[in-house]
């Protein structure tokens, strides 16, 4: 597994070729296209980007069984962590979630089905869900770590009430493809129901991997502060 690694040798269009998921990915590190026949290494420089950073985010959207080592950790910018999850809060809230949401309306008006009401309903309880997760985040969690970052400690908040009551956004997603792909009626055809599905699908499988970047990367950098400033 380790030889296939994306590494700073890599070039950087050869990742978006191998992983197309990352496309979601660039945009939240400032990336767009052209990238022509540039290393990881050269882009990220160019750019002003964390290369282990990047790196890391490149690989654990790619690799399921990827597991950063403890000098990979050691690499990783704080600061520009936090910048990259805020830019992909962003692109959540402007564009993922109210693309996957039109879908699921659009299915609704064009079935006109009797279900849509209570899919409608799914759609915006997910909604809000998203929202206080991330404003929780915003306003909590990434304060407390900036202030950390100053050497200004508090017994008032720790990362492991962060862990305790990181909020699980796969239920309401999952409530949404149980509905279409069980309950929806028999004029709603597969081919009608499945670019809404895939995208579901898709969404739910990039927001496990932010999760994942946050449970296992983020909260492991804060507690290793956390006991130097003890």
């Amino acid at each position: 597994m380790e030889q296939n690694l994306f590494s700073e040798k890599t070039k950087a269009a050869d990742l978006a070729l191998t992983n197309y998921r990352l496309l979601y990915v660039f945009p939240c590190f400032g990336l767009g296209l052209g990238l022509g026949e540039g290393t990881v290494k050269q882009i990220c420089e160019k750019t002003g980007i964390s290369v282990p950073l990047f790196l890391l985010v490149c690989n654990l959207y790619t690799f399921d069984d990827y597991s950063p080592d403890a000098n990979t950790l050691m690499q990783i910018p704080l600061d520009d962590l936090m910048r990259y999850l805020q830019n992909s809060h962003q692109e959540y809230l402007k564009n993922r979630m109210p693309e996957v949401i039109d879908q699921v309306l659009n299915l609704v008006d064009r079935s006109q089905m009797k279900n849509g009401k209570m899919l409608m309903g799914f759609c915006e309880k997910y909604r809000q869900e998203i929202i206080a997760h991330f404003d929780y985040e915003e306003q909590i969690v990434f304060p407390y770590i900036r202030a950390l970052l100053e050497g200004k400690k508090t017994e008032r908040y720790k990362i492991k009430e962060y862990e305790r009551n990181h909020s699980n956004l796969d239920a309401a997603l999952n409530d949404l493809k149980n509905i279409i792909i069980k309950y929806l009626p028999p004029e709603c055809t597969i081919e009608k129901c499945r670019n809404v599905l895939i995208d579901l699908f898709l969404f739910e499988s990039d927001l496990s991997k932010h999760t994942l970047l946050e449970d296992q990367i983020l909260i492991a950098l804060v507690e290793r502060i956390e006991h130097t400033l003890q």
